[in-house]
Order: C-alpha cells, then sequence, then structure tokens
C-alpha cells in the first residue's frame, strides 16, 4: 500500500435532530479496497457522500490526498467553497450509486463520454477512444450503442462503473451498487469490481452486504452501526472472530455464506 488517498478525521453529520455520523476517523490508502458494512441506516451511505460533498459535513475535515474537500480553513472554521471549485474536486472522486443514474436518452457510450468531454475537456474522438476501451473491459462492447432501457440492470450498473472509472478518480466509492439488481445479476458486477481492484489497483470504497465480495476483495473491513466506526481490521479478523456483541449479532445473518 501506498500514500493516504482520503485522510477522514472526526467527521460529523446530523440531519436535525438525528445524529447519523458520531465523529469517524478513517483513512484510505492508495490501492486499496475498503468495504463498509453495518446494518441500514448505521450512517454508511451518508459517509460516501460526505466524502463527495454530495452532502456536506457538519465538522472534522475529509482530505483527497492533501486537499481540505468542500471547505478552506479560515482561523480553525470552515468556510464553504464556491461551487465550481467543489465541482472539480468531485471530478477527482468517482461514485457509483445503489440507482444507476443513466441518462435515458444517451447511448452506453454517450453515457460514459460525457464526462470526460465535459470534465476532463477531452476532444470527442479522445472521449470516444476511453469511453469504448472502459466498456470493453467491463465486457460491453457489443452493447456501446444500446440505450439504458435496452440493458439489464446489471449491464447498467457496469455502464455506471465505466463511467466512473474512465474519468481516473483517485478514489471510487460504491454505493450498494448491486442492492437493486436481481440475484443472478450481482456477480457481474462484483467481478468487474474485483477486477477493477485486482488488475488495476484501484482506491475503492464500498458500502456493500456482499459478505463474501468483502471476504475475498477487500483489504480492509470497517464495520459501522448507528454513526460510528464500532470495529475494523483484515477481512478474517472482522468476519471470523468479530470482538463486539454488535458486530457478532450483524454477521449472524450471513453465517451461510461465511
Amino acid at each position: 500500500m501506498g500514500k493516504r488517498v482520503v485522510s477522514i478525521q472526526k467527521v460529523e453529520k446530523s440531519f436535525g435532530d438525528l445524529h447519523v455520523l458520531r465523529g469517524i476517523d478513517m483513512d484510505v490508502e492508495q490501492g486499496a479496497v475498503v468495504a463498509i458494512i453495518g446494518p441500514s441506516g448505521s450512517g454508511k451511505t451518508t459517509l460516501l457522500r460526505c466524502i463527495n460533498f454530495l452532502l456536506p459535513y457538519d465538522a472534522g475535515r475529509i482530505y483527497l490526498e492533501d486537499e481540505l474537500i468542500g471547505y478552506k480553513e479560515e482561523k480553525g472554521k470552515l468556510i464553504r467553497l464556491p461551487e465550481r471549485v467543489v465541482a472539480g474536486q468531485r471530478a477527482e472522486v468517482g461514485m457509483v450509486f445503489q440507482q444507476f443514474n443513466l441518462f435515458p436518452h444517451m447511448t452506453a457510450l454517450q453515457n460514459v463520454t460525457l464526462g470526460l468531454t465535459q470534465v476532463k475537456g477531452m476532444s470527442k474522438s479522445q472521449a470516444d477512444e476511453v469511453a469504448r476501451t472502459w466498456l470493453q473491459k467491463v465486457g460491453l462492447a457489443d452493447k456501446m450503442n444500446a440505450h439504458p432501457s435496452q440493458l439489464s440492470g446489471g449491464q447498467q450498473q457496469r455502464v455506471g462503473i465505466a463511467r466512473a472509472v474512465a474519468l481516473e478518480p483517485k478514489v471510487i466509492l460504491f454505493d450498494e451498487v448491486t442492492s437493486a439488481l436481481d440475484p443472478e445479476l450481482v456477480g457481474e458486477v462484483l467481478s468487474v469490481m474485483k477486477s477493477l481492484a485486482e488488475n488495476y489497483h484501484m482506491t475503492m470504497l464500498v458500502v456493500t452486504h456482499e459478505m463474501l465480495f468483502a471476504k475475498e476483495v477487500a483489504h480492509r473491513i470497517v464495520f459501522m452501526d448507528e454513526g460510528v466506526i464500532v470495529e475494523e481490521g483484515v477481512p478474517s479478523q472482522v468476519l471470523s472472530q468479530p470482538k463486539t456483541e454488535r458486530l457478532q449479532t450483524f454477521l449472524r445473518r450471513f453465517e451461510e455464506i461465511l
């Protein structure tokens, strides 16, 4: 593992009276795959959305490499950055969502090239070449000109992954990307993610309920519950020798596969 790509320091987030993140501390090193597991409502998705500033956090600091995300600091206070600056920071953080968020009127190829021309400022021919390469790598060479309505859920999600990866972000966030899929389509998406980790050494933060994926692919597992990190460590330790009752209870649901 190399340098730190993401550094999360004492991050807090509330929605009204609901305290969703309570002092989260976490570092992600270059090339690491970190799986975030935990019950629904534990703050996992909120944490991802704070990392790319789709949600502003209330306190603490989030750094991408050495750059503070979403804010500048003046005399110890956080001042929100202008939206165009935040947009530039977001371009360094790929995100793949639970719902595929593809543009329905665009082909798979156009969905991937859009960010390359708009965010990276590539020419159309350059963007086309990069997009084609990544669509091939995610197994969609024959679906370049298909619209989302002509694709299965798994294929749409793979377009979403190609779109995120094509921008060459410093880190990619995956938010429950298989939970909207039919069970038989889950494997094709997970195998693409596994390939990104093993063949391209992408830095990945993965919120998931897919415990086998977490066990086999993640370098580290972080267990969150009620807005705090309860346990973290290598998969063999976290999944096989959970220290806390909260994690033991959570893992009972997955006994058959683990």
